[in-house]
Formats: C-alpha cells, sequence, structure tokens
C-alpha cells in the first residue's frame, strides 16, 4: 500500500507508510485524541486545544528529520543505519506518550501513580492491547523487545549500542525529537511567540563523534545562536505559559477536587464514581485496561456530575473548575502571617485552629520555578571551533553561561475561596 499523509499546521504534510498507519489506527493511540497537550490551559490561552495525538504525530515527524540527518553523520563515523534502526527511532518517537493520563502531567500529581513513561511501557509490555499485537505483527518480537530497550534505555552492552543510544538520546534528551515539537507546537496554539525558534538550522547543526567507544551528540559551536534561541525558547515557555498562574491554580482545584472525592469515598457516602475511578482514588490496583478507559472527557464526565453533588465543598471545587472561576482573594502576605490571621478569627468564634494552610480546602498557593539550563543530569555538548573538543554549553555560550545557568526564576502566589471557608466554618472571612 501507498503512504498516508496527514496535513499538520507546524510541520505541514506529516507522511506515514502502511505499517505506522496501522500503528495510529490502534485504540490505544486513537485515545490520545482525547487528552489536551497542555492539561487545562485552554482556560487561559483558549486556542491551547491541541492533543497529545498531534504533538505525537509531529514528534515522529521531527524524529525523521533527525534520523535523515544523523545517517550521514554515522555513516561519516563508519556506522551503517540500518532500516530497523530508523524504525526503532520512528516508532519510538510515536509511542513516546501514549502512556499519559487525562490533563497531561496533573494526572501524576492528583494520583501519585507511576510516571506516564511507565505507563507507556505497560501498554506496550501488555499482551492484550492492540499496540502490543500490532507491533508484534508488523515488525516481529524482537523488534518489541528492541523498542522496549531503547525506549527505557536498557540496551547497554547490546551488539547495537552506539545506534541504540543515539536513537535513547534523539527521544529522551534536552534536544530530543519531543521537545522540538512541543516548543513550536505549544508555542503556536498559545500565540506565545518566545517559544519559536529555527528547527531546520538546529537540526543542521548537530553532530556526533566517538569518545570512549560511545557515541555522543554535539552541536556545532558555530551554530551556537541558534541553540540559544532554542533553549530560550524553553525558558520562556515555562514561564508564561506551562507554569502559568491561572493554569496551576486551575490544576491545584483539580488534586483539591479529587481530594475531596477520596474523602467521600472513605467514608462511604453515596457518590457517583466509576469502578476504575474508584481504584485510582483509593490507590488500589488498576490495570493496563481500566487506565486506558480514562482520557479527560472520562474526568470532565464526572466532575460535571460531582456539581449535583450534595456535599457542598465539591459542588464548589467543581464549579470553580468548570467555569474557570479563581479564589477571590489573593494574600499579599506570607502562610505565617495569614495563618496567625485566621486562627485568631477561628479562635474568636470557638473554632479549632489550623494547623497546615496546605490541608485546608479553602487555600490555592501556586508556585513557579524556572531554570535556564541544568546540565546536572544531562549535557548539550559544544564542539568548540577553536580546538575541536566538546564543552558544556554553560561553558562556551555568553547567555547561558554557568552564572545564569545556576539562577532560577521564582514566585509564588496565595488565594483564598471566602466562599469555601465561610461553607466548612460558617464564618464570613475577614483579613
Amino acid at each position: 500500500m501507498g503512504s498516508f499523509i496527514i496535513r499538520d499546521v507546524i510541520h505541514g504534510d506529516i507522511e506515514f507508510d502502511d505499517k505506522i498507519k496501522q500503528i495510529l489506527n490502534c485504540p490505544e493511540f486513537q485515545r490520545l485524541h482525547r487528552i489536551h497537550q497542555l492539561s487545562c490551559e485552554y482556560l487561559v490561552f483558549p486556542t491551547a486545544t491541541h492533543t497529545r495525538f498531534s504533538h505525537s504525530i509531529g514528534t515522529y515527524h521531527v524524529m525523521k528529520k533527525l534520523i535523515e540527518h544523523f545517517t550521514v553523520k554515522l555513516e561519516e563515523k563508519g556506522y551503517k543505519v540500518k532500516k530497523e534502526d530508523k524504525q526503532l527511532a520512528y516508532v519510538a518517537a510515536l509511542l513516546h506518550d501514549i502512556g499519559h493520563g487525562a490533563f497531561s502531567h496533573t494526572f501524576e500529581k492528583i494520583f501519585s501513580l507511576k510516571s506516564h513513561e511507565a505507563w507507556t511501557m505497560a501498554i506496550i509490555k501488555d499482551k492484550n492491547t492492540h499496540i502490543h499485537k500490532k507491533i508484534i505483527k508488523l515488525y516481529g518480537k524482537a523488534f518489541l523487545q528492541k523498542l522496549i530497550d531503547v525506549m527505557s534505555k536498557s540496551y547497554k552492552n547490546q551488539e547495537s549500542s552506539n545506534i541504540f543510544s543515539i536513537i535513547a538520546t534523539l527521544v529522551s534528551s534536552q534536544t530530543d525529537a519531543d521537545r522540538m515539537d512541543y516548543l513550536l507546537r505549544d508555542s503556536y496554539f498559545t500565540s506565545v511567540t518566545n517559544g519559536r525558534y529555527d528547527i531546520e538550522r538546529l537540526i543542521k547543526s548537530f553532530g556526533v563523534t566517538q569518545i570512549n567507544s560511545e557515541l555522543r551528540i554535539y552541536i556545532n559551536e558555530k551554530y551556537m545562536s541558534t541553540l540559544e534561541e532554542y533553549v530560550l525558547a524553553r525558558y520562556f515557555m515555562h514561564k508564561e505559559v506551562y507554569q502559568h498562574t491561572t493554569k496551576r491554580h486551575m490544576e491545584i482545584c483539580l488534586c483539591l477536587i479529587f481530594k475531596r472525592v477520596k474523602e467521600i469515598l472513605v467514608s462511604k457516602t453515596k457518590i457517583f464514581c466509576d469502578d476504575a475511578l474508584k481504584n485510582l482514588i483509593l490507590k488500589k490496583n488498576i490495570t493496563v485496561s481500566d487506565y486506558l478507559k480514562t482520557d479527560d472527557s472520562y474526568f470532565m464526565y464526572h466532575i460535571m456530575s460531582w456539581t449535583k453533588s450534595k456535599d457542598d465543598i465539591l459542588v464548589f471545587l467543581c464549579n470553580c473548575f468548570l467555569n474557570r472561576e479563581q479564589f477571590d482573594i489573593e494574600v499579599s502576605y506570607d502562610e505565617e502571617m495569614l495563618k496567625s490571621k485566621i486562627n485568631k478569627l477561628l479562635a474568636k468564634h470557638n473554632k479549632q485552629e489550623i494547623k497546615d494552610l496546605n490541608d485546608e480546602y479553602f487555600y490555592i498557593e501556586t508556585q513557579k520555578q524556572v531554570n535556564l539550563y541544568v546540565s546536572s543530569t544531562e549535557n548539550i555538548w559544544i564542539k568548540s571551533k577553536d580546538d575541536d573538543k566538546l564543552y558544556d554549553l554553560s561553558q562556551k555560550s555568553l547567555i547561558i553561561n554557568r552564572e545564569n545557568a545556576i539562577k532560577d526564576y521564582s514566585s509564588k502566589n496565595i488565594f483564598i475561596s471566602s466562599t469555601l471557608f465561610k461553607i466548612i466554618y460558617g464564618i464570613d472571612l475577614q483579613l
């Protein structure tokens, strides 16, 4: 069969062969249509309604461009990139987010379960999933194991470990296909232009060298301005989009909703809740099959249903999230002073004092912390034009130098709901 094309707003025509098309059509991959890429960011930026599906096919497309570039670079070093190596890279890029939960990373914060990367592995390994069966049918069992090894970076001491290390770096690192797509995509859909960079020139900047029998990706120093543009794009997107105060506010509201539902379930009070969601909330074992039932629409249905609950706290929180109603009082002083004021008010009305504001439903604290560049876990290597040696980015960049890299931008906002305070304590809040 011939190729299959999807028109994408970021990359134009994205072409898929028949095997990849069959993977796209698996229910586990189609589920990504129902998960927003940026959680509840659409409550801040109304056009940020793009999905994990569009991001995943975009990552696949970027990976194809990267592999095309590195095939030439690796062959110059005497390494032949086989057809199967390329297929591994393409499938790994395509499926890198298949384990994502609803509301993006917020799902992991709410339920304290394993990471979406771990769920990705579980879905691919589960013999009952369509995606598992399809990969074996199309590529074979050996390919499936190699895919797992690459995505989990457990390929050491294998014959192809050098090639695998390059693929794994392109799947997950500070300069991977994932990040290269989502910065451009999220920038476009939020209209925050600081997230844009020259992807074609960035790909062109990559080189590869061998150090102590291991292959390492680097960027030529002559392309430093392009790399700086890319790193700064990530910084500004975190500062202005990913950690936006209103988004954080709504995500914490989500956490409070499920905290309240858990208390209701534990108390044996009757409330509408699907069995799979009950298991999630009560931290019981959940099967891959049940996990795959969950998506944004699944949770939104529950939240909308809970607006008719008999629990006033839950009803208020659900309406806050659905209608983007932020808590009405923003506090300008610190938590200790706030707690002291509230406890004086409670004591005046013979109510028990508050020990920790973070345990209270009427309290939301949003935090923002953004680093320019972190080299402690993985480096971005620069090949010096002076001596051909490799240096960390912070050693060669005038902008992203060591002094700036260790700094971070941080801020904190505290919000109080006077309505919730009155629901809980029966007192008008006076600060």
